[in-house]
């Protein structure tokens, strides 16, 4: 078993070392029919990774066509106008207040009663760990992830048919679930586009929600973004990839992407903004947006949150390759989520 680990890692070091090899295999191990198309018509897209059809050239014909048919009122389209534009979305009172007490009631109890397998991860974390109370402190980043695979309330907010609706004219199909994070306190996580951490095999066929389970208070860490950095330019890992690897990139091309980020605002004169959300406010963002959490000035505020990441259905995230057990999908009304955590 030794010896053969061993031929597996050298192997696996072969093709990190070799970026022709790795996209290669790539392509072909994560290969989906959505994306093919998508590649079929690749002029019509500014990214070479296609897109969402606000991405497209022609936006504002698609636009049209689909006012035309009535497959978007005249408010939606203000929407998709200003997630265009913008690369997110603020919505206002998005989840009822009973449900947000729900939740929190959940999570209270977390500490005394909590599922058992339920996991965390952190910065500080290879992988996950086994939820423990101790372990969430404030500026560890610790989130408890995919806790809607034990909770009812978390899905109905994460599946809420108004968010799905509006996720769903974005992607031209249904989103699915494939991963959420709770949050206690502030994340301070470097200005990042999760595009490369939440890896799908279609990597800009991704959105995320935010949705805010307490009132935030300025130095809790709040959200922090790049309003329109959805639209920039691609950076390319290793120069071919949207997506980050430790063992194939090295940790100054992560620090090199993460100026560039800043620099890129600094050209075009972008200024960060911050969200300030009541309880029960969503924001939701396009993969590519640049955001993050904000320094945490007063470490005795908490900043309760969950976020959801979603994809198109027929898009895949990558978790369902190298994690062959945890590639079911498993339905909550109409809607479909996945883990790569935990399975029934």
């Amino acid at each position: 078993m030794n010896k053969l680990r061993q031929i597996i890692y050298a192997l696996k070091r072969m093709v990190q070392a070799n970026p022709r090899l790795y996209q290669a295999l790539y392509f072909v191990i994560t290969f989906n029919s959505n994306y093919f198309k998508q590649r079929l018509q690749i002029r019509q897209y500014p990214s070479q990774f296609g897109g969402q059809w606000i991405n497209r050239k022609d936006f504002h014909i698609q636009l049209r066509q689909k006012s035309k048919r009535g497959l978007i009122d005249h408010d939606t389209e203000n929407l998709i106008h200003k997630w265009q534009e913008d690369g997110f979305l603020v919505w206002k009172g998005a989840i009822a207040p009973a449900l947000i007490d729900q939740l929190n009631e959940e999570l209270n109890a977390l500490p005394h009663r909590h599922p058992a397998g339920l996991m965390i991860t952190g910065p500080d974390i290879e992988g996950c760990k086994p939820y423990r109370p101790e372990s969430i402190k404030v500026h560890k980043s610790i989130r408890i992830v995919d806790y809607y695979f034990f909770s009812h309330a978390t899905r109905a907010i994460l599946l809420s048919k108004p968010l799905m609706s509006f996720l769903e004219i974005v992607f031209e199909k249904k989103p699915v679930l494939t991963q959420s994070l709770n949050f206690e306190y502030g994340s301070e996580q470097s200005i990042h586009q999760d595009t490369a951490f939440v890896i799908m095999n279609s990597p800009l066929q991704m959105a995320a929600i935010w949705v805010a389970l307490q009132d935030v208070q300025p130095g809790s860490g709040e959200l922090i973004y790049y309003p329109g950095s959805h639209l920039w330019a691609d950076f390319l890992f290793s120069g071919r990839f949207k997506h980050f690897d430790k063992e194939r990139d090295g940790l100054e091309q992560k620090n090199a992407w993460h100026a560039w980020l800043h620099a890129e605002a600094a050209r075009r004169k972008t200024k960060l903004q911050s969200f300030l959300p009541a309880k029960g406010d969503a924001f939701l963002w396009h993969a590519a947006l640049a955001h993050g959490g904000s320094p945490i000035t007063n470490p005795g505020m908490t900043r309760r949150s969950l976020v959801g990441h979603y994809c198109a259905q027929g898009v895949r995230p990558l978790y369902h390759y190298y994690k062959p057990a945890q590639r079911k999908f498993y339905k909550a009304d109409e809607y479909f989520y996945s883990s790569s955590y935990y399975k029934k």
